[in-house]
């Protein structure tokens, strides 16, 4: 009774007409035939499938699986007349309009463009006054890819309903898909006049083709010309300023961006969050006018403070990003503005939950950019002082241990990166202070001990300073030598400290020395590619030139060379002579194929040709 019922379960699923249960053999013998058949189609052996298909659309035609199945197999096979005959012999007995476009769809597959056509037509008549009609016909359309056809019925549908808004979506697709872009907006225009919630609908139908690069302009003119005739249409104005980011129009963006603050009185909020949209791209000056713009239009709102100090944070990073494409003057007024951006936030926001933060980076740019000591130790001392349970008072401990080192007080840089050591464990500090530590015994030419620290700090892969402590690891245990005092290592551990606290001329002498006394030890190359860093900060760039040319010349296995190859091509570029700058590019290329500079080297030759013409 069991195999009985579910015989008979399968049976009506397949859509086999049910009999008495003495009689159920026959459906049996169906149902195994059937499933041999489709075996055969999944093995892809449609001809070993078609005998057993026909036998059971003989014996059962009018069940629904034995054609759909018998059908898509002629289909496969492209046996089409005989699919088409299938689908007539139910046309003629109950024409309906899915069997018409179904057999439209299988005339177009046969190349019958026309026929298809007028069959498409044929089905829209059979009921024009329903909504469903069009809506089956343009599926079959849309799946056979006859865009244009489907366009025509779904338009010809909007006039025999008398429904001017109908199909909206679906046009609007459509339109898409056959590069009428401009048409496609106009739709999505007409559905957000109606439906202005559906923004978020139309951004995802677009993004397709934006990320494609098809119709951003068409769809910007589209909008423009829409944004002049209906200004306060926040949905228009919102499309518009998302379509102008996907051109990396973020002026014009911004502008829309304002307008939509104006028009829903967010006092800021719009703007700030375009601020922080605009320095996610990278696009500073943007960014910096969104903020101002705030604090200009809206000083006392809720985000006025938190843009106030996004301000100094966007400035310092526009600085940074301009260093290698702009002048030297332009970076200074941004470090200046961002300066003044971080002073305005503490005075006038001391209890603002960004205050640590503002004094973090005010410290951090006053070490870095300006060398003010006395300053920087103001700010960072207030800010481990009174916020001592944040995360930027482990940052400001540690950043004042390296003042203490600017400052040549290296006791009391120990003093300081032991404790934090000790009360940042579960932090990066930690290991950053333990790192430290390792390099003032370093720099004291305790060796044995910094190796100590050294080898720890690199066992622990997932630390930020991992790679550093290795480094320092491998130059301690390849420098020491050549005399049991270890002179060279202990001059060059003195070098690198003064190079740190930019003292670059004794710090020149030392590697000169180095290089006279011991030009054969290990730490030549190291010397050499260092000497240049400090002419480059000197701003001697004929003498960096010749340092970093020197190292691949002298030393062509050393890590140093593609690294010196690579500077001496950028100086090269940078003082106007591409030539030699494209050959040291392609040197670099050819004897360092591995070098991870590869990617940037190949970057910049192509600069180079291009400006060549």
């Amino acid at each position: 009774m069991r195999l009985v019922t579910i015989v008979l379960g399968v049976s009506l699923l397949l859509g086999v007409p049910t009999a008495p249960t003495h009689a159920q053999q026959p459906d049996s013998t169906q149902l195994k035939k059937f499933q041999r058949a489709n075996g055969f189609l999944r093995a892809d052996q449609p001809e070993r499938a078609l005998p057993l298909l026909e036998d059971l659309y003989t014996d059962a035609p009018q069940n629904t699986a034995f054609y759909r199945k018998l059908k898509q197999t002629y289909e496969s096979i492209k046996r089409y007349d005989d699919a088409l005959q299938l689908v007539d012999d139910r046309i003629d007995s109950a024409p309906t309009v899915s069997l018409l476009a179904e057999k439209a769809r299988l005339l177009y597959q046969k190349g019958e463009v026309d026929a298809a056509n007028d069959t498409w037509d044929r089905a829209v008549a059979l009921a024009p006054s329903r909504p469903q009609t069009y809506r089956t016909v343009y599926n079959v359309l849309a799946e056979v890819r006859h865009f244009r056809k489907a366009i025509a019925v779904l338009r010809e549908g909007r006039d025999a309903l008398n429904r001017p808004g109908a199909f909206r979506t679906e046009l609007a697709q459509l339109y898409g898909l056959d590069g009428q872009f401009e048409a496609a907006m106009q739709e999505y225009v007409a559905l957000l006049s109606e439906a202005p919630g559906r923004l978020n609908y139309v951004r995802n139908q677009l993004q397709t083709f934006v990320e494609q690069g098809q119709g951003l302009e068409a769809s910007i003119q589209v909008l423009q010309q829409t944004v002049q005739e209906t200004p306060l249409n926040e949905a228009y104005r919102e499309l518009l300023a998302w379509l102008y980011t996907e051109r990396d129009d973020y002026a014009a963006a911004f502008d829309e961006y304002r307008a939509l603050d104006r028009l829903g009185e967010r006092q800021g909020q719009i703007l700030f969050r375009f601020a922080q949209q605009a320095a996610d791209a990278q696009r500073y000056g943007v960014a910096t006018r969104a903020c101002e713009a705030i604090q200009e239009q809206h000083p006392a709102s809720t985000v006025a403070p938190k843009a106030q100090k996004l301000l100094g944070d966007f400035y310092r990073r526009w600085a940074r990003q301009g260093a290698d494409s702009t002048s030297t003057a332009e970076d200074s007024a941004r470090y200046a503005r961002a300066r003044a951006a971080y002073k305005s936030f503490l005075q006038n926001n001391p209890q603002h939950s960004d205050h640590p933060e503002a004094l973090l980076r005010l410290g951090t740019l006053e070490i870095d950019v300006y060398r003010a000591l006395d300053q920087a130790q103001e700010a960072l001392d207030q800010l481990v002082s009174n916020y001592s349970d944040t995360e930027a008072a482990d940052e400001g401990q540690y950043h004042r241990g390296r003042i203490a080192v600017l400052r040549d007080s290296l006791d009391r840089a120990r003093l300081l990166f032991s404790r934090l050591a000790a009360s940042a464990q579960s932090s990066d500090f930690a290991d950053l202070a333990q790192y430290e530590l390792a390099l003032l015994h370093f720099y004291r030419g305790q060796f044995d001990a910094a190796m100590a620290r050294a080898t720890s700090i690199s066992e622990n892969p997932s630390a930020d300073v991992a790679n550093d402590a290795i480094e320092l690891k491998t130059l301690l245990q390849e420098a020491r030598g050549p005399d049991s005092s270890d002179t060279a290592l202990r001059t060059f551990a003195r070098a690198r400290l003064s190079q740190r606290q930019r003292a670059h001329g004794p710090a020149l002498s030392m590697l000169d020395t180095l290089l006279q006394q011991h030009p054969r030890h290990p730490l030549a190359d190291d010397a050499r590619f260092r000497q240049g860093d400090l002419h480059l900060a000197r701003g001697d760039t004929a003498a960096a030139l010749t340092a970093f040319r020197a190292v691949p010349e002298r030393h062509p296995r050393s890590p140093y060379a593609d690294r010196s190859l690579f500077r001496a091509a950028a100086l090269l570029e940078a003082s106007g002579r591409p030539g030699a700058a494209a050959q040291a590019f392609r040197r670099l290329l050819t004897e360092y194929p591995a070098s991870l500079l590869t990617g940037d080297a190949r970057g910049r030759l192509r600069t180079l040709r291009h400006s060549q013409g």
